[in-house]
């Protein structure tokens, strides 16, 4: 893509020209695209309307909201306590704790049964801030907006406190005794059910197999809104049974169909990243083909994308393979170790799509993608994602096996597996009466259930029916024997990472509810193990596994000081392609047709998952990546399906489909596949507590077991209501100047110095600052587009290290919210068909600042190391800085979003002052973080060294994109990419001389007539 310009601008053409080197239009929104009229003077405004209006209070439902966010129990204050068991500082344990001075423990996080390697920081005994541990292969030292927002959800007072006996509140020891009376049972567990998440859990696995063993007619059942991925029965197909598939997105050529690998709720997301964005570096660049049903993060980045209908995945598959196969007529097979032959050729190339199924759009897009593929055959990827159906995963296997391109595959981390046929089973049970006893410690079944399983009822038919949960949700309500549960970070158990590699996950602080039991410690009753503790259960079994050597006391301390227990990868799968059985499977299903009515895609959301994140205050008010919207969910649809349907953002659309209805406002997306509606499922909470009651739309309503991910709609029409949606990418203006900035590789190979004036020093407003600078350190910073996915860790990073508060949807309504960091979102080109381009801004610390001039008492000032410092003992709130601030980065307090109570006191971090009502505050460059650094070299005698102070927005990114330094350092990445030709300083014609800076992203289209 060439570089993005004004788009106020009228002499800037609308589509880029043939020769790639004419400027494409660069927009925030179809209000903007449209700027004309109303339209015109309200994206034209230096702040939106309402940001600087007086404070005029909170309703009391919005300060419930907030304020349970930080509200504690009463007498909760001082009950924080360590584990009973030893627990090792990350790598080096200090021989004592020094107050002030946090430590640092490996531990890590499970969901979807894959483990992410983290390191938490803790003050003296509590937890404060989450990062990535480098030594881990999933995180490889980043940490995701769901493993950093988990601090905030081991704080919420909305925990389950205390458990249940027939619906009577008990103490754990009398639960244990009734689960012991079941688990004397002298029938082999013939009524005896269990409904668990798949975990990759060496431990918890361990003990379903005991519990089998002891109860040999008892099921252990599957549950997970995740488990109905097409990839699973894919493998399946292809290769004779279930497999993991360990996509290696590092490769030249990608080809993703309906698959957003780089989104935050795919497994092993990160690690995918890093390898993703390591294969596409400027000078050697790789290429990405995507095909997807609704605008995502991966689409972003494609250098070709493609529009298509959920319905059309087959047929673009089909079309796919059979370009491939026609490619590979004649041709030695590419991996004869693998066992695949000619004849994979020649089936492929007999393949074919209905001519009615694709547009010519499409097949030319499959036409490329498979050219693409032959000319680099053995490094490419073919992936597909998980609502496609398992035929087309199967083909996708098939096709990546005859180009050489070997899947890594291997044997299932997470079990139990996702048996679809095991769970009809079990509703079965429940219906007829043969399970008397159900132990669930799956997340919220009776909400996340399809509608047509029943599940709610049926649950009501088991005489003994006990639930393990962090909060009294959905499930909970119906069970009359409850277990809270513990957090993950309050409790002892291992996990496997999706390449399989084991670590102990250590807990940080004993339950902070008394009442609140581990996984681990219910299902050790019935495997009658229940004198043990965790802990030593863990020890146990590790010593077991690792040979009882002579120094497992030594390993095991290592092995909870680096966070992972070396030499535990799983070795490839021993698995061959079963051609024949994947083309008869093809020519034998019903052939794809050309798509008809209204479609409904489902998807999880990127901010909540599936739901259980809906009480995080940090995440409801995390703009989505692509949509910008916080607070909600909404029915996407295309520019051209809105008006034809006469709908305008936020208008209330009724959505019915297999007998099931449910109103939801609408959102417009460009990118959006015209006659498909895209909903995001984990909203519309009935139990989750006050910040995420009621909050959005419940898409669960419209999934069923046939079609969990969305099919035909009966109807879509609109209701003719109104509901506010919080969109924070309309907020603030820069006035159209060049802002996020692309270029395709060949056109700025070409002209390099298109950037000059944007890199050159410019006049300034204000006279050079007088103080004199440091010559040991200038501190700045570098943002490299190239390499930003626009995932937000770097936000909840930032939220997490500075105590940034949430200011509900009333105030993101008002564009008030008060997140340091932001992510702003550009579309390219047409509003039908663009692409898009993320760009993280903060504060840019501006060697010229505009706000240290106009500050009548001093409370924004300049350090001599090239900090634009905020002394917040000295602001009175004229917010002048504000004003004149042209990046829009300050943030003022309108009201008093801190609230001092107990619970929110563990979770501060008290290296950062808390601010108070009428104070601005902004980006420090963590401050906190230099003089730490500073103190440590101080006291051994030398100078801070490049790399020592790393911001908390660059030690979350998972691709690596934020560079933090000192640009006096000779050999410093910051100041080579200060030096490097893409960087460009934002806004560099007001003679601001920002100390951060920005390089463009390069995409690699395709070129013209093929690849």
């Amino acid at each position: 893509m060439p570089l993005l310009t004004d788009p106020a601008r009228t002499d800037v053409p609308d589509a880029p020209a043939t020769d790639g080197t004419e400027p494409v239009r660069a927009w925030r929104s179809l209000e903007e695209w449209h700027a004309g009229g109303a339209g015109r003077e309200a994206v034209s405004r230096e702040h939106p309307p309402g940001a600087m209006s007086p404070p005029e209070g909170v309703a009391r439902r919005t300060f419930l909201q907030l304020a349970t966010a930080s509200l504690a129990a009463a007498g909760f204050s001082g009950c924080f306590r360590q584990p009973p068991e030893k627990i090792l500082p990350y790598s080096t344990p200090p021989e004592g704790l020094t107050p002030g001075v946090p430590l640092h423990f490996a531990t890590g996080m499970e969901w979807n049964g894959r483990t992410v390697g983290l390191v938490v920081a803790s003050h003296e005994g509590r937890p404060t801030k989450v990062e990535g541990n480098p030594l881990h292969p999933a995180s490889l030292g980043a940490a995701g907006i769901f493993e950093q927002a988990a601090l905030l959800g081991l704080y919420d007072p909305a925990r389950a406190k205390t458990a249940r006996l027939q619906g009577v509140e008990a103490a754990w020891g009398t639960v244990r005794d009734a689960l012991r009376k079941q688990a004397e049972r002298q029938d082999g567990g013939a009524g005896l059910r269990f409904l668990v998440e798949p975990t990759g859990s060496p431990l918890v696995q361990a003990l379903y197999a005991r519990i089998q063993a002891r109860f040999p007619r008892a099921r252990i059942i599957p549950w997970g809104v995740a488990l109905a991925d097409g990839r699973r029965e894919g493998t399946r197909l292809a290769y004779g049974r279930v497999l993991d598939v360990v996509h290696d997105v590092g490769r030249e050529v990608v080809v993703a169909l309906d698959d957003d690998f780089l989104a935050t709720t795919q497994p092993g997301h990160l690690r995918a990243a890093r390898d993703f964005v390591n294969a596409r570096k400027p000078e050697a660049m790789n290429r990405l083909w995507v095909a997807e049903s609704t605008l995502t993060v991966t689409g972003g980045f494609a250098d070709e994308r493609l529009r298509m209908r959920p319905s059309q995945g087959v047929a673009l598959m089909l079309a796919l393979a059979a370009e491939v196969g026609r490619g590979l007529r004649g041709i030695a097979p590419a991996n004869p170790s693998r066992g695949v032959t000619p004849a994979l050729a020649s089936g492929l190339a007999g393949l074919s799509a209905p001519p009615t199924a694709l547009t010519d759009a499409q097949r030319a897009w499959a036409l490329g993608a498979a050219r693409d593929l032959l000319l680099h055959r053995g490094q490419g990827r073919v992936t597909v994602g998980a609502c496609q159906p398992p035929r087309v995963h199967a083909l996708a296997f098939a096709l990546d096996e005859a180009l050489g391109n070997t899947p890594r595959l291997l044997e299932p981390v997470a079990l139990p597996d996702g048996d679809p046929g095991a769970l009809s089973s079990l509703l079965g049970e429940l219906s007829e009466g043969k399970a008397d006893t159900l132990i669930i410690t799956a997340w919220n079944p009776a909400w996340t259930a399809t509608v047509d399983s029943d599940f709610a009822r049926r649950l009501e038919r088991v005489p003994f029916r006990l639930y393990h949960g962090l909060h009294e949700d959905e499930t909970a309500v119906r069970c009359p024997h409850f277990v809270p549960a513990t957090h993950a970070f309050e409790s002892w158990r291992d996990g496997r990472a999706p390449d399989g590699t084991a670590s102990v996950l250590q807990p940080l602080i004993a339950p902070l509810f008394p009442g609140a039991v581990s996984e681990v410690e219910l299902l050790s009753v019935f495997a009658g193990l229940d004198s043990q503790g965790p802990y030593e259960l863990l020890k146990s079994l590790w010593r077991e596994r690792s040979g009882a050597p002579a120094d497992f006391e030594a390993r095991w301390e290592t092995w909870l000081a680096d966070g992972v227990i070396p030499e535990t990868q799983a070795a490839p799968a021993r698995a061959v392609l079963d051609e024949a059985a994947v083309l008869k499977a093809v020519r034998e299903a019903a052939g794809p047709k050309a798509p008809e009515g209204m479609e409904l895609s489902l998807v999880l959301d990127a901010r909540l998952y599936d739901g259980r994140f809906a009480g995080n205050a940090w995440l409801q008010e995390l703009p989505e990546p692509v949509t910008k919207l916080t607070w909600d969910n909404a029915a996407l649809l295309s520019p051209a399906t809105a008006r034809t349907l006469d709908l305008e953002k936020g208008d209330v659309a009724r959505i019915e489909m297999l007998g099931q209805v449910v109103e939801v406002p609408v959102l417009v997306l460009p990118g959006q596949p015209d006659n498909t509606v895209t909903l995001a499922l984990g909203h519309g909470r009935e139990r989750v507590g006050p910040v995420g009651q009621g909050v959005g739309v419940n898409a669960y309503r419209l999934r069923s077991r046939s079609m969990p991910w969305g099919g035909t709609l009966t109807s879509f029409t609109r209701t003719g209501r109104h509901h506010a949606l919080a969109v924070t990418q309309e907020h603030w203006s820069m006035e159209g100047r060049d802002l996020a900035l692309q270029f395709t590789q060949a056109a700025f190979s070409a002209k390099p110095q298109a950037l000059e004036f944007l890199q050159e020093k410019q006049e300034r407003l204000y006279p050079p600052n007088a103080l004199l600078k440091s010559d040991r350190h200038q501190w700045a910073m570098a943002i490299d587009l190239h390499r930003c996915t626009g995932c937000s860790a770097c936000m909840v990073a930032c939220q997490a290290e500075n105590n940034v508060q949430v200011v509900g949807r009333e105030g993101v309504l008002k564009s008030r919210e008060m997140h340091w960091l932001r992510i702003d979102r550009y579309f390219l080109g047409d509003p039908d068909d663009p692409g898009f381009i993320s760009q993280p801004v903060a504060c840019v610390h501006c060697e010229a600042a505009p706000c240290e001039y106009v500050c009548p008492v001093n409370a924004t000032v300049h350090s001599d190391e090239g900090l634009n410092q905020m002394v917040y003992n000295r602001c009175i709130g004229t917010r002048y800085c504000s004003n004149n601030c042209p990046y829009k980065v300050r943030r003022f307090n309108y009201l008093e979003y801190q609230r001092r109570e107990p619970l929110t006191k563990l979770r501060q971090n008290p290296d950062v002052t808390v601010r108070s009502r009428g104070v601005m505050e902004k980006c420090t460059y963590c401050v906190q973080r230099i003089e730490r650094a500073r103190t440590v070299a101080r006291a051994a005698h030398r100078d801070v060294r490049d790399g020592e102070v790393r911001t908390a927005c660059q030690q979350a990114c998972p691709t690596e994109a934020i560079t933090f330094g000192d640009l006096l350092a000779p050999e410093s990445r910051v100041r080579r990419e200060h030096e490097d030709p893409r960087h460009y300083k934002l806004l560099n014609t007001l003679g601001t001389q920002p100390r951060t800076v920005h390089l463009v992203r390069l995409k690699n289209p395709a070129p013209k007539g093929g690849a």
